[in-house]
């Protein structure tokens, strides 16, 4: 059946695209675009607009930016918000707007990032 194709691509596809954000940590590009993470890929951007959608049921956007969350969240832990402003580790995690990077913030944690610095500071 079709859906049994699309599992196996699935199947192979998702560490792939994992694996490029964990480990090239690409999600720090605040230009990165979905061209770009198919090239890396060597595939196009409508097959990897697939793999997330069906492989991780989101849109590219908010996969990157949930990569990009939790890179603010691990700068967080380790206390980088005594150092520099949030918006000052937004950026550096691949965040280029405040907005954004708030809108993005409280969709993936269910709080704001002030918030969320009290109740796990």
């Amino acid at each position: 059946s079709k859906d049994s194709v699309a599992d196996e691509v699935l199947t192979e596809w998702k560490p792939k695209l994992l694996g490029l954000l964990q480990e090239e940590k690409i999600y720090e590009d605040p230009e990165l675009t979905l061209t770009q993470v198919a090239k890396q890929l060597q595939s196009n951007p409508s097959f990897i607009s697939m793999v997330v959608n069906r492989g991780f049921g989101l849109n590219f956007n908010d996969f990157i930016n949930q990569f990009r969350i939790e890179a603010v969240k691990e700068m967080l832990k380790k206390g980088e918000h005594k150092k520099q402003t949030l918006l000052g580790i937004a950026y550096e995690c691949g965040f280029n707007s405040k907005a954004t990077f708030n809108r993005a913030f409280k969709k993936v944690t269910g709080l704001t990032p002030k918030e969320w610095v009290q109740q796990n500071g």
